[in-house]
């Protein structure tokens, strides 16, 4: 859309935009603070409170880890609003993507074990299945570059199968496990790969998922709560999902194991948070050695694409890592159908926090609380948080213009109507002008409902009736300024009133008169 021609108006909106928006201000510098978890958990408590209110989300669990220790954890909001049963940290929610840095702790603690080779071929590791013929080699396709999405496999999440079982019976879509790079050339997310991984741990085991994460990694670190395979008693605690809309979701929704599919709780979480620690204890908490777990943390390969460039800096084995003026920020962020949910964590600076929603409304409010975690601990300021500010500072500034737009026609209207009364326009709109008109807001509506709103829905939701009501007025409005300005562009210039050009009237003895 065009810029407003009154430039004091568009200027006037962007400013009112500029002063009530404050993602606006430059991104903090990483600063020595004194971190208190006490004050934090008073401000975090009453911070998410408010925001799930704000953002239409039910409820929440947070998770504070301090040097290789978990110091508080808490509940806010409801696991269920059929029952109204409150959320607790030890409520269980789907991981999403989550599950994926759980996947990586038990491929490289394979490793350590000698079971898995991760530079070696990944077919030769499985048992009989094998990847579709390329013309680039399938031998570049290794644990390692699964880890680090440099396989060159697609992204294809709605392809990706639920369970590794679906590859020994052939129901797998072999296109989503089709190189469309070549091995090693570069970042493309790609939950494929990760579903892979599942099946390569499943045949180096002979165990399935479920229990080889259990018995390697989730049992030995204490996180006695979480699970690749839901029980019955685990569904009685579980949060019940909740879609854009609020509609419910059941705790079984069904996620690919492997890229997805694991059922957590904040403290367990954050336990696998502490784990990346050197604290009192060392990095690994005994389950990997302290080496493997920085090899598991080390940036492999710059993020490419949306959203990933956009978030972070660097993929690693099952997260991201932002660089935050040269302290590693590690993090990651997992989505089901109804659960938003994401860790980060500075191991170096000893800092850590985790953040589990039971709605996909969660997103702005995880962002929120990891700015606020980032600025009280002094680490800086993520580049997720700069983008989402930026995104809220984007959409203000679309409200403001919308809404001059459509003052403006709206002003331009009634003059045109005031000057109706005076004088007559010849000529009516054309077949060309009204299409034109008509034209233009389908373009600003589809353009709308059909492109942007779907993408920034999610990361906006208490801004999207704003938008809704900014972009409907305009392209309601637009169709009749077109129209009109093109008719009396064709027309020329307006006849006065009474339908026919003014005589002059000749003076008595002039040759007209005679």
């Amino acid at each position: 859309m065009s810029r407003s021609r009154n430039v004091s108006i568009t200027a006037a909106s962007l400013g009112v935009v500029m002063t009530i928006v404050p993602w606006s201000a430059p991104p903090a510098e990483t600063t020595e603070r004194s971190f208190d978890p006490e004050d934090y958990a008073v401000e975090a408590q009453e911070r998410i409170e408010a925001n799930l209110e704000r953002f239409s989300v039910p409820g929440a669990a947070i998770a504070v880890v301090l040097e290789g220790e978990v110091v508080w954890a808490a509940g806010v909001g409801v696991a269920d609003t059929s029952t109204e049963r409150p959320v607790q940290p030890d409520t269980l929610f789907q991981a999403g993507s989550l599950s994926k840095s759980v996947l990586a702790w038990t491929v490289l603690h394979l490793a350590y074990e000698g079971t898995i080779d991760l530079d070696a071929p990944v077919e030769p590791q499985l048992d009989g299945w094998s990847l579709p013929q390329t013309p680039d080699d399938t031998d570049g396709v290794t644990p390692r570059r699964l880890l680090e999405h440099r396989s060159g496999l697609p992204f294809s999440i709605d392809a990706t199968p639920r369970s590794p079982a679906s590859f020994r019976t052939g129901a797998v879509d072999r296109d989503a496990f089709t190189l469309v790079q070549e091995p090693g050339a570069g970042f493309i997310y790609s939950n494929p790969g990760y579903a892979l991984l599942a099946l390569l741990v499943e045949d180096a085991t002979g165990d399935d998922l479920a229990t080889a994460a259990e018995e390697r990694i989730l049992q030995p670190l204490g996180m006695l709560d979480s699970t690749f395979a839901l029980d019955v008693a685990d569904q009685r605690r579980a949060a019940t999902g909740h879609t854009l809309d609020g509609d419910t979701v059941e705790p079984t929704w069904p996620s690919p194991l492997g890229a997805s599919g694991l059922h957590t709780t904040a403290l367990d979480l954050a336990t696998l948070v502490a784990a990346t620690h050197d604290g009192a204890r060392p990095a690994g908490h005994g389950v990997l050695p302290a080496a493997q777990v920085d090899e598991l943390l080390q940036p492999r390969a710059s993020t490419a694409g949306f959203p990933h460039r956009l978030m972070t800096d660097a993929t690693a084995y099952g997260h991201f890592v932002d660089d935050l003026d040269g302290v590693d920020l590690v993090l990651n962020a997992g989505e089901e159908q109804g659960w938003v949910s994401g860790f980060a964590t500075a191991p170096t600076a000893g800092h850590g926090v985790v953040i589990l929603t039971n709605s996909r409304n969660g997103y702005p409010l995880l962002v929120e609380e990891l700015r606020a975690w980032s600025q009280a601990t002094g680490l800086g300021t993520p580049r997720l948080v700069r983008v989402y500010g930026s995104l809220r500072t984007g959409a203000w500034i679309a409200i403001g213009l919308l809404a001059a737009t459509s003052v403006i026609l709206v002003a331009v209207a009634m003059r045109r109507r005031r000057q109706a009364t005076t004088s007559v326009a010849r000529g009516s709109a054309s077949w060309r002008s009204r299409l034109v008109a008509g034209g233009s807001a389908v373009v600003l509506l589809t353009g709308w409902w059909v492109v942007v709103a779907p993408v920034v829905r999610p990361f906006l939701p208490d801004l999207m009736t704003w938008i809704h009501l900014t972009v409907t007025a305009t392209a309601a409005l637009l169709p009749v300024h077109l129209a009109r300005s093109v008719t009396r562009h064709r027309a020329g210039p307006a006849r006065p009133a009474g339908g026919s050009e003014a005589t002059a009237t000749p003076e008595p003895g002039s040759p007209a008169s005679r």
